[in-house]
């Protein structure tokens, strides 16, 4: 080798070192340098993993430029957890161009390390053509959410004509109640959905109700209510649906208003099966991007088909995104079932239907069409472990002791209270097909997922209980377990069971059309805190009320000692908190602008006295 050539495989390498080093000071960016098929809309995401000085995030320091759009201006702020920097683009990137970001010497953390810059590209997607974005809509009018035909003759081959059942006052007249006997304390939040021929449903909506069918609340809607429920917030969620228009999160209030309209950003929209709503004002989403123009004909599919990606998005308290995550960047499409076809030209290969944060914080979720679940590092999106079931080409946990070898294109994957993971199990891929919720034992050490406890379900008219798709199931305070079954293969099956330790029917139900179905079902306690009758100490005020967060308390009872101050929500559940001597608490500040939106209850506690001011954050 010459000695130019030597000098220029030298200069290369140190090029690559330093470069490499400055990356490394990052541990997570967004989008990934040489990622692909990216939103115009696409902000982006430095975390180096340490608390940032929000002081040395200036907008001199970032310099983007698109190969059509030229130099983009940004803006550049820290995120409410203090360790995201969030680069925001002036406006959208063009579609086709690619984008190199270049982050200069200087971002400083809080122990004063100063951090190399680095730089970065990635490319944006090509806009959907007109024919391919009517042949999608087409696609989500004729086919259910797991890619069946909504029509499909085993739908329509057997109906079973529903029971009579009990009248009863106040109740709605859509549901039949076939099994009430010491079921666990809670109300049933459920959704209705259109079923198919040959009854149609007229009735869509969502609602709370009582175990005997009373009625709580209903509200009609066609576009709005699957996956209603009391979220982690404390408030109501549920999503809210117009196709490739306005596709939400809709917040509810106890007084059933709706206080917010909560979207995903970089062009993502939610999907119905996730939505994780924090107490800190984090949220985190399930989302499915319909991306043209995959090459599939390797796999005997289109040159051009329209493939499902599955993101997760993690958005902070002020709607900064902080967290992406693509299926496409971490798996294959022939990861796939064998009952996931690769041959048509709109192919759902990965389909994220459930997810939860962990016990240590980290990311577990659920991908239905390839029978695995995998724990995600959400500092660094890092794929921890894969949990495979049956139907699925890769897994590092063994399954041990379950029934059926295994879960089949599960749903509502969590961990329960005592520590074991609960999912529904709806066994397409089982011999015969049954669907059951099942309960395991976890060994993250040794890698191993034992199956102590699972439920079937008697037949009903002698035909199994077989989910398709959807479903739930959640073990309840005091040991039932609430199931819900989807969109059963059969019309007219059981929509929601309860059963108790011993696996007893002690509820059940189904909706008179049986057609009709629920993506999840919920039995949660629903006792709001009336907020709004509680009378104000008069020895205790707040400035300003209502305000943003930031309060101001000033307090004049005759008290000594120790106090403790909390603030509640709607639903009683305590938000913040905070001890000390009553002097110390009297008049100081507080800062609550990372809450939402909305009422909260202030309580002072001291020896016997309890002082208490509503407040409004707005």
């Amino acid at each position: 080798m010459s000695s130019m050539k030597k000098l220029y495989v030298l200069a290369a390498a140190l090029i690559a070192l330093v470069s490499f080093r400055a990356a490394a000071q990052f541990e997570y960016i967004f989008p990934g340098d040489g990622s692909i098929n990216n939103f115009p809309h696409t902000n982006l995401i430095l975390r180096n993993g340490a608390l940032m000085n929000a002081s040395s995030l200036t907008t001199d320091k970032v310099e983007i430029t698109g190969s059509k759009s030229g130099s983009i201006p940004c803006s550049v702020i820290l995120s409410t957890d203090g360790k995201t920097v969030c680069i925001e683009p002036t406006h959208p990137f063009d579609y086709s161009e690619t984008v190199t970001v270049h982050v200069k010497d200087g971002l400083q953390t809080l122990s004063g390390l100063s951090l190399s810059g680095t730089t970065f590209q990635f490319k944006v997607r090509r806009q959907m053509t007109v024919q391919e974005l009517q042949s999608l809509n087409e696609y989500f009018s004729t086919h259910d959410e797991a890619g069946n035909l909504i029509d499909a003759a085993h739908q329509q081959a057997t109906y079973i004509t529903p029971p009579a059942a009990a009248l009863r006052t106040e109740s709605f007249d859509f549901v039949n109640i076939y099994t009430n006997n010491n079921a666990a304390p809670g109300e049933i939040f459920f959704h209705r959905i259109q079923g198919t021929t040959p009854i149609t449903s007229i009735g869509k909506g969502y609602g709370i109700m009582e175990p005997n069918g009373d009625s709580v609340f209903f509200r009609s809607s066609s576009t709005d209510g699957e996956n209603f429920h009391v979220n982690k917030s404390g408030y109501l969620t549920g999503l809210h649906l117009d196709e490739n228009v306005d596709t939400g999160i809709f917040i509810l209030d106890t007084g059933y208003n709706q206080i917010k309209m909560q979207y995903c950003k970089n062009g993502l929209s939610p999907s119905q099966h996730e939505q994780l709503f924090m107490p800190d004002g984090t949220k985190w989403f399930t989302i499915y991007d319909w991306q043209p123009g995959w090459d599939l004909t390797a796999y005997g599919g289109s040159s051009s088909a329209t493939v499902n990606v599955s993101w997760i998005q993690e958005l902070d308290a002020n709607d900064n995104v902080i967290f992406q995550w693509r299926s496409d960047q971490h798996f294959q499409v022939t990861d796939a079932c064998s009952d996931i076809s690769l041959g048509t030209t709109t192919v759902d290969p990965w389909h994220v239907n459930a997810m939860f944060i962990d016990n240590d914080g980290k990311l577990v979720a659920s991908f239905r069409n390839m029978d695995r679940i995998v724990k995600i590092n959400p500092s660094n999106g890092n794929i921890i472990w894969h949990w495979g079931g049956v139907g699925s080409t890769y897994t590092d946990i063994v399954t041990l002791s379950d029934p059926d070898g295994g879960w089949s294109h599960s749903h509502n994957v969590q961990r329960i209270d005592n520590g074991h993971i609960m999912l529904f199990d709806n066994g397409n891929l089982h011999n015969p097909p049954v669907s059951k919720p099942k309960e395991y034992v976890l060994d993250e050490t040794n890698l191993t997922a034992t199956n102590v406890w699972y439920y079937t379900h008697p037949q009903v008219n002698g035909f199994n209980m077989f989910t398709k798709n959807q479903g739930s199931a959640f073990r309840l305070s005091n040991g039932n377990t609430f199931i819900c079954y989807g969109l059963p293969n059969i019309q007219g099956l059981y929509n929601g069971t309860e059963v108790d330790a011993n696996k007893n029917i002690v509820w059940e139900f189904r909706f008179k059309d049986s057609t009709e179905y629920s993506y999840r079902l919920y039995k949660q306690l629903w006792a709001p805190v009336g907020i709004s009758d509680v009378k104000s100490s008069g020895n205790i005020k707040v400035f300003p009320n209502p305000g943003n967060g930031l309060i101001q308390l000033d307090m004049d009872a005759p008290l000594h000692g120790d106090a403790e101050l909390t603030v509640t929500n709607l639903f009683g559940q305590r938000v913040y908190e905070e001890k000390g001597s009553y002097a110390s608490l009297a008049h100081s500040t507080l800062d609550l602008s990372h809450l939402q939106k909305g009422f909260y209850l202030l309580t002072v506690k001291s020896g016997l006295s309890k002082l208490e001011q509503r407040i409004l954050i707005q």
